[in-house]
């Protein structure tokens, strides 16, 4: 039981007040006896990416929404669930899989946060890894730790940002880092087919706290667009807690933008959430409005 989620807004500080309509979606609990798959978060704050991987949960239930509320930040990418996805692993050896942290959901390389889930196998990446490490640049092979193939997809996303000299841009156009996103994938989903093993089925989100792209192929993806608050729970359920006495007046975010994305295989549909067409993209600039995209 695995899904991807991710957060891209305007107001750092007002990033509970943004999720908390999508909470839902970033609440996981599951019901298998002994499941504890872990989790990984990560954020963008001012330039810069940090990590919290739990790859053994100590429970069954994982809220990344009480564990994202208290921070500030423009962007955030969370993955509940870092066992193997591939459909072909029966469920009792997902359940048992060790997943090392440097294996685990979301990745970062100087500004960029990266979060993926596949159905890949261990197996079938194997097989085509070294021509994905043969054409990632030194510089970023470098930076990568462990074996997942979520990993190396985003090194090899880097070295297409790389090539189009939007790297360590601060503000990169949206539509060339959608373009470096898809032609990575593109890459790995021919190597994959030219081995022999099925086409790859993916979702993939990648943000710098300046742009957000979010891509799926044949996995998935919704997203819920929050385009101003006129009364806001969060901010009431504080006050009321520091001044009992309030008059009740209407506590606002006019100016707040921000879009959720969910990839999650296990829920159908949800209410307000718009669903992401295959094999398209979901991209968003600094004015934080959503643009599909066909891949």
């Amino acid at each position: 039981m695995s899904h991807l989620v991710a957060y891209f807004g305007n107001e750092p500080e007002n990033l509970a007040c943004a999720l908390f309509s999508a909470r839902g979606a970033l609440y996981s609990k599951d019901e298998r006896a002994g499941a504890n798959d872990g989790f990984g978060l990560g954020f963008v704050q001012g330039g810069d990416v940090l990590l919290r991987k739990r790859p053994r949960a100590e429970t069954s239930e994982v809220d990344l929404y009480g564990l994202a509320r208290d921070t500030r930040a423009e962007a955030l990418v969370g993955r509940v669930g870092l066992a193997p996805d591939d459909s072909d692993v029966p469920a009792d050896a997902k359940a048992d899989a060790s997943v090392r942290a440097e294996d685990a959901d979301p990745f970062r390389f100087r500004s960029w946060l990266f979060g993926s889930i596949s159905d890949v196998s261990a197996t079938a990446f194997e097989g085509v890894r070294e021509r994905v490490l043969e054409s990632t640049p030194a510089f970023l092979r470098r930076n990568i730790r462990g074996l997942s193939a979520s990993e190396h997809f985003f090194h090899l996303f880097l070295a297409f940002l790389h090539d189009a000299g939007i790297l360590d841009q601060p503000t990169p156009p949206p539509t060339a880092v959608h373009a470096a996103l898809r032609n990575s994938l593109s890459f790995v989903d021919r190597l994959l087919v030219a081995s022999g093993s099925k086409s790859l089925k993916v979702a993939a989100v990648a943000t710098n706290g300046r742009c957000f792209v979010a891509t799926g192929c044949a996995y998935p993806m919704r997203y819920l667009p929050v385009e101003g608050i006129s009364d806001c729970p969060v901010c009431h359920a504080a006050s009321d807690r520091t001044d009992p006495q309030r008059s009740g007046r209407r506590i606002t975010h006019e100016a707040l933008r921000a879009v959720v994305v969910e990839a999650n295989r296990d829920i159908a549909t949800r209410p307000g959430w718009t669903d992401i067409p295959d094999r398209s993209a979901l991209i968003v600039g600094a004015d934080r409005q959503p643009v599909i995209s066909s891949l």
